[in-house]
């Protein structure tokens, strides 16, 4: 008996001792030994049911005629065949006859099937990148590379075994990237879907160029960054126990960082995504549309705007926004009032009041150089201008009446825990709100020294 054969058997004699059993009675260590026990059996029951395949499709080849064996068994074609044999389903019985065909390329990996080395999915996603270069390689240099892929298998996932393989067929095949490149060029879209329950759903295929352009961007603003962590330093009168306006306790030396980012890497992406088409939309070099620059058409009634309760309109969505969110846009994007008749006619158009000038943003920029939340690395491009006093509630549309924030601190401002005020000095001050705890007030830099202290 072959060494494979035994070690099939003994798989399977090992299976055979532990059954019947339920995983759910198991402890940890028996889980994890079934695991692999039962993984193994799979993996010489796929070898078995693919070299099946294969020979039902090399007695099924079209040049036998009557001897064929799908005919005998009154089909067209083998996995007919097979399918009527192993009353499996029709795309099974097409799959493993592909796949035992697939595997007849690739010698070294046919055989590690038929071993029970690897499974079917394991093989599947190995193969595949090897597939495409075997047909211009060197013969010599596709056995190397299988036996090495077959090696790894059998210490890491077939997913990190697959990157491999992908590696080996850009070797293999050298001269095949480029026509993949520009197959893939032409693959190329981008979709906004329309609004469902609040959301709208992106969906695209980019070339590996612009995706890697893309994430390396949404990567330096996802990642943290050693050294950039800041701390509001209890020194001075508010380690006392004397938060500086005399409202709060200070905090204690257990409650002295700030708090913690709980957005995760996906959503710290999609905000980094917004934050770059909305600078972009800033830019003097974009194009105008109607002689503007692309902009947010939002439709609030006045009274929701100025009350805070109700919903608004972007124009082009159908979902509607909050009054809140109809606020924030105003805040940094300015707004037009526009008086309507009872049947809509226009009856009076006000000029725009533009929140900040180009001017003033530049201003603010140099000033605060970014997101003026401690921790945020969003620089000041990608940023909106926020008044510290509401301009609802009277606040002046002035540099000393602003700060910079990225959007999503933007977004929970009102909410907390961050408040900021303007400081003598003519800076922005932030502290961090936690219960009935408070920190002393620091100057609101972008991205402060850790050894920055409290504000004069």
């Amino acid at each position: 008996m072959a060494e494979a054969e035994q070690e099939g058997c003994a798989a399977f004699a090992r299976l055979t001792a532990i059954l019947p059993t339920s995983p759910q009675l198991l402890t940890d260590d028996q889980l994890v030994e079934y695991a692999g026990v039962v993984e193994a059996a799979g993996r010489f029951l796929d070898g078995l049911r693919l070299g099946v395949a294969r020979e039902f499709d090399r007695r099924s080849d079209e040049t036998l005629g009557e001897d064929s064996l799908a005919r005998k068994l009154g089909a067209r074609k083998p996995w007919g065949a097979l399918e009527t044999v192993t009353r499996t389903s029709a795309g099974e019985a097409r799959a493993r006859v592909i796949e035992a065909s697939n595997l007849a390329k690739l010698p070294v990996f046919e055989q590690a099937v038929a071993d029970g080395v690897l499974g079917r999915a394991q093989a599947e996603v190995i193969c595949a990148p090897i597939l495409k270069a075997v047909s211009v390689a060197d013969p010599v240099a596709v056995e190397i590379a299988c036996t090495e892929l077959v090696n790894l298998s059998a210490a890491l996932p077939a997913s990190a075994v697959a990157e491999a393989a992908r590696v080996w067929a850009a070797v293999l095949d050298p001269d095949g990237i480029q026509p993949q490149e520009k197959a893939a060029v032409e693959k190329r879209f981008l979709t906004l879907g329309r609004a469902r329950n609040g959301l709208v759903k992106l969906t695209g295929l980019l070339p590996v160029e612009q995706a890697a352009a893309i994430r390396a961007v949404l990567d330096a603003y996802v990642n943290p960054r050693a050294g950039s962590s800041v701390a509001f330093s209890p020194t001075g009168p508010a380690a006392d126990g004397i938060d500086p306006d005399g409202s709060k306790p200070a905090l204690t030396a257990t409650l002295e960082e700030p708090p913690v980012d709980s957005r995760s890497a996906k959503q710290k992406r999609a905000d980094v995504l917004h934050a770059v088409f909305a600078a972009a939309a800033r830019a003097p070099e974009t194009p105008t549309m109607g002689g503007a620059h692309p902009s947010i058409l939002v439709t609030v009634p006045k009274d929701v705007l100025e009350s805070g309760r109700g919903a608004a309109w972007i124009d082009g969505e159908a979902d509607p926004i909050s009054s809140t969110a109809a606020q924030r846009i105003a805040d940094s994007g300015g707004y037009q009032e526009v008086e309507l008749s009872p049947t809509g006619e226009v009856l009076n158009l006000g000029r725009t009041e533009r929140c900040f000038t180009p001017a003033q943003r530049r201003a603010l920029a140099a000033r605060d150089k970014g997101c003026v939340i401690p921790n945020c690395d969003v620089p000041a491009r990608w940023t909106e201008a926020h008044h510290l006093k509401a301009w609802r509630d009277g606040g002046p549309t002035d540099v000393i009446n602003a700060a910079l924030l990225c959007w999503w601190h933007h977004f929970i401002i009102d909410d907390g825990p961050y408040q900021l005020r303007m400081g003598d000095d003519g800076v922005p001050e932030v502290r961090w709100v936690f219960g009935s705890h408070a920190s002393p007030w620091v100057k609101a830099v972008h991205r402060p020294a850790p050894e920055l202290t409290r504000a004069a």
